[in-house]
This record gives structure tokens, C-alpha cells and sequence, in this order.
């Protein structure tokens, strides 16, 4: 099975519904505490929020570990795959928008991400009984589909942690040159040198 046709947890129209529907997402990083969703303080974070001009080369992490990074990098391709319409997350480099927020985070969502990659860590180790990395594309997608089963009312640890992984990956991907030019195909506003009216005669117009 190609990623192509990997299942997706959210659809690209989801995801713009979820960003248009959420104040949080337009000024700040949704993180998941406790199993509550908040956002995080946006003098920290506004400086990683739009991210359409990546620094260019190779990426020097600033809080997760480079295995941490990688199995970022699947985690978010896995929520947004690439397809035959646009890149997906990995290529919109999401982790490492992921890397440089929760480098600014709150010690306590800090715990979330490092904890929950090593809660899903371990589900590998213990099944398919592998580490994730080494894990086939379908034995991640399994992987992933078992900590996304309580998404609205999160538990465990990896609960929480896949509810997090999501929200930032979306809002990652759609502050993203990839995500905003070739995904939703934005080329910018119009400047009208002049707003005509209603032209409906039954409005008055002729």
C-alpha cells in the first residue's frame, strides 16, 4: 500500500474547517494538557505561526532528539499525507515547526510530546515488536489509529498526545508555504481600484 492510499484522520477540507473555526488557531498553538485543550501564551508563539519561508538547509532541532525529529516527521505525514493534489506534512516540514513551538512551550508540554512519543514508542516495541521507525507504513498507520480512537475525550497518555500531534500538525501545515499556496491554492488578495455595487435592478442597480 502506497501512502497515497494511506487512510486519512482528517481531510483537507476538515482541516480548513477546523482552522476557520477556532480563534485559538489564528494567534496560537493548541496543546493538550491534562486532556485539555488550551492555547498556549501568543507573544511566545507568533513568531513560529506563519512559517512560509523556511530557513533553508539542513534543520538543527532545538528540543526533540534527532530520533524524536524522524518519528515526527512520519507521525505528521501520517495525519497529512501527500497526495496527487500537494506535498503533505513531512514535506511542509511540520516537525520542525513542531520542534521550535514546543521549544518555547510550558514545561508541562513538554512532558506531553516527550512522553507521549515514548508511550507510542513503547506500543511498538510491545506490537508490531518493533521500534517505530522500522515499523512498515501500515504498522504505523495501526500505531496511530490506536491512540486516535478517543480523540474528543482523550484518557491515556497517548490520547492526549495524539490529540495535540493533530491540532499542531494541522495548524502547522496550513501556516506553511505548502500548505496555504500549493494545498489550498491561495495566491493572495485583489486589489480593486474601485467597488462598483449592486448592478440587480430589483436592488436598485442598472
Amino acid at each position: 500500500m502506497s501512502q497515497q492510499e494511506l487512510v486519512r484522520f482528517i481531510s483537507r477540507r476538515d482541516a480548513v474547517k477546523l482552522l476557520a473555526g477556532s480563534a485559538a488557531a489564528a494567534c496560537s498553538l493548541p496543546i493538550v494538557n491534562n486532556g485539555v485543550a488550551r492555547a498556549a501564551t501568543p507573544p511566545v508563539h507568533m513568531h513560529n505561526l506563519i512559517q512560509v519561508s523556511p530557513p533553508a538547509g539542513p534543520y538543527t532541532p532545538k528540543f526533540f532528539k534527532p530520533d524524536q525529529m524522524k518519528m515526527l516527521g512520519e507521525l505528521v505525514e501520517i495525519i497529512i499525507p501527500s497526495d496527487d493534489h500537494s506535498p503533505g506534512a513531512k514535506e511542509a516540514r511540520v516537525h520542525e515547526y513542531l520542534d521550535e513551538v514546543v521549544f518555547d512551550a510550558a514545561p508541562a508540554d513538554k512532558d506531553l510530546w516527550t512522553q507521549g512519543l515514548e508511550a507510542v514508542e513503547r506500543m511498538a516495541q510491545r506490537d508490531p515488536g518493533r521500534a517505530f521507525l522500522l515499523c512498515s507504513p501500515e504498522q504505523q498507520l495501526g500505531l496511530v489509529e490506536e491512540i486516535s480512537r478517543n480523540e474528543e475525550r482523550p484518557q491515556t497518555l497517548e490520547e492526549r498526545f495524539f490529540k495535540a500531534l493533530k491540532n499542531a500538525t494541522v495548524n502547522g501545515y496550513y501556516t506553511s508555504a505548502i500548505g496555504i499556496h500549493e494545498d489550498l491554492q491561495y495566491l493572495g488578495n485583489d486589489y480593486l481600484s474601485e467597488f462598483p455595487g449592486c448592478v440587480h435592478p430589483e436592488h436598485g442597480g442598472k
